[in-house]
C-alpha cells in the first residue's frame, strides 16, 4: 500500500500564499487520477480546518488601480497606498489530517511505523517555506510550520528511523534551502555514520543554501519546481499547461525520475534542483579535472579538489613501480553529445534540452559552456541593478508641490480634496504635462528594463548551473566503478532504481 504525507501551506497567516493551497490541490487530486490501488493521504496544511481566513491572495482591487493619482503620489512621497493589495479568504484544502504542525505530522508518522510493512511506501511531497541550516551544521535545514515552528531535516531523519527498515522512501520537496533534506540518506545527517538502512530518495527544487521560487499569493503563475515536476507526471502544469514527450522509457508510464528530468530542463526559475543521487555521487565519486566546479548543493569546488587525478598520478613517478596504475578516470572535455551518449536517460535528457535552452549545439565542446558561463558572469557583475530615481522623483515632487501645495505636504497630502476619486483621471493627467514628468517616467522605464535584464540573465545562469551540474553528474556517474567500493556502487543503483519508480503503484517497482 501506498501512503502519502503533504506538508504544505506557511508558518503564519501572512506567509500562507494562494500558490501553497493550489500545489496541495493539484498534487490531491493527481494522486486520485493516478493511483489505481488502495492509498492513505495525510493532509496537513497551515492551520488545517480552521474556518478563519489564512490564505493569502491577491485582493480584486488591486488587479487594476482605480486611484493611480494617489498611488503616484504614493510612491513619490514613499508611502505605502492606502489601498490594499492582499486579501485573505478560507482555504479550500478538503480531508485535512490536521494543521502543519510537527507534534501532529510526528505522531502521523509514529502511527504508520505500527501498521506500514516492507511492502508498504510512503511518498513525502513538501509545498511550504523553509530555513537554513545554522552556520555550524548547513544541512540540517528546516520547513516551516504553522505558528513559528519548525521541523529540522535531523529531526526528521529520526521520524523516519522509526517506519519499517526496508520501507521505500520518496521526497518531494518544493521548500527554500530544502536541499538540505536530501542528507536523509546517511545516519542523523552524518556521512561518517554510513547510511540509513531504510531506503530513501528524495527530489529536491533548490539547494541547502538557497532560497526557491514559487511562493505567491496569486495562482496564474506556476514557475516553481513542483508544478514542473507533477506536471510532467499528470501530463499538465498546475495552470493547466500541457506538457508533453516525458516518458523517456517508453513504458507508458512517467517515473519519478523522468518528471525530475523535465522539471530540471523547462523549470523558468532562479532554482538549481538536485536530487539524492546527485548528492551520492558528489559523496563517493570524483571528477578528473582540477578546474571542475562542484555547482551542486552550493558547495564551491568539488570535495575531492585536491590533486588526485589519474593524469597527475601518472605524470609523477610513483616509489613502487609494481603499484597498480590510477585509474584513467572521464574528464571534464569532448563534446556535449558524447556526454549525452555516455550518460544515463535522465541526465542526458537534461544536457540535451539545456544546451538546445542555451542555444548550443550538441557538437559543441564543454569548454565552450563553461567559457560561456564564466563571461556571463563577468558581464552580470559590470552591469547596474538599476539604481534609483533619486533626483527625477524630487523634481517631479517638487513641480507637484509648486502648483497644488497640499499635495506636496509630506505629512497632510493624502488629505487633500483632490483627490476624490472622480478627479483621479483628471489629476493624473495634468501631473503628465509638468517639466518634471517625462524624466521621472523615463526613469521609471530604465529602471524596470535593468531589472528585467537582471531577471533574465539571473535565470540564464541557473540554467548553466544546471547544465554543468549535469555534465558533472554524468562523469561522476562514469567515475563511480573505478573510485569506489563494490558496495558503494550496489547502493548507487538501489538509489538509482527506486528514483526511477512512479506514482503508479507497480510501475517501474523493484
Amino acid at each position: 500500500m501506498d501512503y502519502f504525507v503533504t506538508l504544505g501551506g506557511g508558518p503564519s497567516r501572512e506567509a500562507n500564499q494562494a500558490s501553497l493551497e493550489a500545489n496541495v490541490l493539484f498534487f490531491k487530486q493527481l494522486v486520485k487520477d493516478k493511483h489505481t490501488e488502495p492509498f492513505r493521504h495525510d493532509i496537513f496544511f497551515a492551520h488545517g480546518d480552521d474556518p478563519g481566513p489564512e490564505v493569502q491572495v491577491v485582493a480584486e482591487k488591486a488587479k487594476e488601480s482605480d486611484l493611480p493619482a494617489t498611488d503616484l503620489l504614493a510612491s513619490l512621497h514613499r508611502r505605502s497606498s492606502k489601498r490594499e493589495e492582499l486579501a485573505y479568504r478560507k482555504q479550500h484544502v478538503t480531508e485535512v489530517a490536521g494543521a502543519l504542525d510537527p507534534q501532529l505530522i510526528r505522531e502521523d508518522l509514529e502511527k504508520l511505523a505500527k501498521t506500514a510493512t516492507s511492502h508498504d511506501r510512503l511518498i513525502i511531497y513538501v509545498t511550504a517555506h523553509g530555513n537554513p541550516g545554522p552556520q555550524d551544521d548547513p544541512f540540517n535545514t528546516s520547513i516551516d510550520c504553522w505558528d513559528s515552528k519548525k521541523i529540522t531535516a535531523r529531526e526528521f531523519s529520526r521520524w523516519l528511523d522509526k517506519l519499517p527498515h526496508d520501507m521505500p522512501v520518496v521526497m518531494v520537496m518544493a521548500q527554500c534551502f530544502c536541499g538540505g533534506f536530501g542528507r536523509l540518506i546517511f545516519q542523523d545527517l552524518d556521512e561518517s555514520k554510513g547510511f540509513t538502512t531504510q531506503p530513501r530518495v528524495g527530489f529536491f527544487a533548490q539547494q541547502h543554501d538557497l532560497p526557491a521560487a514559487g511562493c505567491r499569493p496569486d495562482i496564474e503563475h506556476d514557475e516553481e519546481f513542483s508544478s514542473y515536476f507533477w506536471g510532467a507526471v499528470a501530463g499538465h502544469r498546475r495552470s493547466g499547461a500541457s506538457v508533453e514527450n516525458c516518458d523517456l522509457n517508453g513504458d507508458g508510464v512517467v517515473s519519478f525520475a523522468e518528471a525530475y528530468a523535465y522539471a530540471v530542463a523547462a523549470d523558468d526559475t532562479i532554482d538549481i534542483p538536485l536530487r539524492t543521487s546527485d548528492i551520492f555521487l558528489r559523496k563517493y565519486s570524483r571528477l578528473n579535472d582540477s578546474e571542475a566546479k562542484s555547482h551542486n548543493e552550493g558547495e564551491g569546488a568539488h570535495p575531492n579538489k585536491k590533486d588526485n587525478s589519474a593524469e597527475n598520478s601518472d605524470s609523477k613517478s610513483t616509489k613502487d613501480e609494481s603499484a597498480p596504475l590510477a585509474p584513467k578516470l572521464a574528464t571534464m572535455s569532448g563534446s556535449l553529445q558524447s556526454f549525452v551518449d555516455r550518460g544515463d536517460r535522465i541526465s542526458g535528457r537534461i544536457v540535451s534540452q539545456l544546451a538546445k535552452t542555451l542555444e548550443f549545439k550538441l557538437d559543441d565542446d564543454v569548454s565552450a559552456v563553461r567559457s560561456a558561463y564564466e563571461d556571463q558572469r563577468r558581464g552580470g557583475s559590470r552591469r547596474s541593478r538599476g539604481g534609483r530615481l533619486g533626483s527625477a522623483r524630487r523634481d517631479l515632487l517638487k513641480d507637484i508641490a509648486e502648483k497644488w501645495p497640499e499635495l506636496g505636504d509630506e505629512q497632510h497630502w493624502q488629505e487633500s480634496t483632490l483627490l476624490k476619486a472622480a478627479n483621479q483621471k483628471d489629476l493624473l493627467a495634468q501631473i503628465k504635462e509638468l517639466p518634471g514628468w517625462k524624466a521621472y517616467d523615463n526613469r521609471l522605464m530604465k529602471m524596470a528594463a535593468v531589472r528585467k535584464e537582471a531577471q533574465q540573465r539571473e535565470l540564464r545562469s541557473a540554467k548553466f548551473r544546471r547544465l554543468i551540474s549535469a555534465l558533472e553528474t554524468i562523469n561522476l556517474a562514469t567515475n563511480l566503478p573505478l573510485v569506489a567500493k563494490p558496495e558503494v556502487v550496489e547502493r548507487y543503483r538501489q538509489i538509482v532504481a527506486l528514483e526511477a519508480t512512479s506514482l503508479t503503484p507497480t510501475a517501474g517497482r523493484h
